[in-house]
């Protein structure tokens, strides 16, 4: 297995694929963006080069046992979704395939904490902490960085840093730790397999992804769309909003729930929702 994930190395994202994918073959990405932009163009390439095979050679299998993957966070149980995964899952061609919920434990580390002023981290990891840090360095200036490794590294250079990351990777680095386990209370990140196609082709699917852009705005619209939910007996687990970016009150509408698009009332839900918006499925996992 290819995977292609946020780096550098020592992210949690790093220890999460190093525990569920311990023979993975494992390159880095410097920023979401990079991610998907490359497993498009990874995807691209491949499509290209299988284009001119037989059915013979077995182009299929070929493609879907070699392509890039990527593995990225998708949501936390204490902060919610990624909204930079939920943004480009829309924005492209790459979709959810499977998903891991993993325990996340963070440290807090810095070479003097007499000395700090500031403390740095991914902006997920900040939120993850801010109880802690509320109640334990409530001065601190929050900076968010590309990735918790990014941050240790700083703050292995700046006194004035501290850093927010993986405990093992502080040791590794060098940086001495001042707290562990300063996270919430049973914090989970769920990550996922995303990719241009998909790497599971046996795997039953339970759960979909979908994003909705309604055509219109009156009242009783969201109700509307959530009708077809209740009348056909699928199990809604996840409803949030994110801007259009066009006008302020113009929203994409992600909605997780139970069913497959093999099913008949998943396809009845989709029927439904499609004379009422505009509906791109993100993934089945």
């Amino acid at each position: 297995m290819k995977l292609l994930l946020l780096g550098p190395a020592g992210t949690f994202s790093h220890q999460a694929a190093l525990q569920l994918f311990p023979d993975a073959e494992i390159t880095f990405a410097s920023n979401f963006d990079d991610l998907f932009e490359t497993l498009v163009v990874d995807s691209r390439s491949r499509t290209a080069a299988t284009k001119g095979r037989s059915a013979g050679e077995g182009s299929k299998n070929v493609y879907q046992n070699n392509h890039l993957l990527g593995f990225a966070p998708i949501e936390n149980s204490l902060h919610g979704s990624v909204d930079e995964i939920l943004d480009l899952l829309r924005e492209t061609d790459i979709k959810l395939w499977r998903t891991y919920d993993v325990a996340i434990h963070h440290a807090f580390g810095c070479k003097d904490v007499s000395k700090i002023t500031k403390v740095l981290s991914h902006p997920q990891a900040l939120k993850q902490c801010r109880l802690w840090l509320k109640a334990n360095y409530p001065k601190l200036e929050h900076v968010a960085v590309t990735s918790t490794a990014a941050a240790i590294q700083t703050a292995l250079v700046h006194t004035s840093s501290a850093a927010i990351g993986v405990a093992k990777t502080m040791k590794d680095a060098g940086l001495p730790i001042v707290a562990e386990a300063i996270e919430g209370q049973d914090n989970t990140t769920r990550f996922g397999i995303v990719s241009a196609v998909d790497p599971f082709p046996d795997f039953k699917r339970t759960q979909m992804s979908i994003v909705l852009h309604p055509r219109g705005d009156y009242p009783g619209l969201l109700h509307k769309l959530l009708t077809s939910f209740k009348v056909y007996d699928v199990n809604l687990t996840r409803i949030e909003n994110r801007p259009v970016g066009s006008k302020i009150g113009d929203y994409y509408f992600f909605l997780d729930f139970f069913g497959a698009s093999a099913d008949v009332r998943t396809q009845k839900v989709l029927t439904e929702l499609q004379e009422l918006a505009e509906v791109k499925v993100l993934g089945e996992w």
